[in-house]
């Protein structure tokens, strides 16, 4: 999870990846600052279809073994 994690943000966040050795962060992609509110220009871009691509696979494998163990509703 940790992993998945900061792989996640060095797309759009800024991730200090040779720290102690250097103090650079690195990062793939720059969210432009194209609306007012800054937790839409996060929502309405293209990297966020990564974060819910991650959350449905999660879900996903979650019910398949959930449903494979027979679990049921009482």
């Amino acid at each position: 999870n940790v992993r998945l994690h900061l792989l996640l943000d060095s797309i759009v966040g800024r991730i200090r990846w040779l720290y102690p050795f250097r103090l650079d962060y690195y990062w793939l992609v720059t969210i432009p600052a194209v609306h007012r509110c800054w937790v839409l220009n996060f929502l309405l871009h293209w990297t966020f279809l990564l974060e819910l691509l991650v959350v449905a696979a999660a879900a996903t494998v979650f019910y398949k073994r959930r449903r494979m163990l027979g679990y049921r509703r009482s």
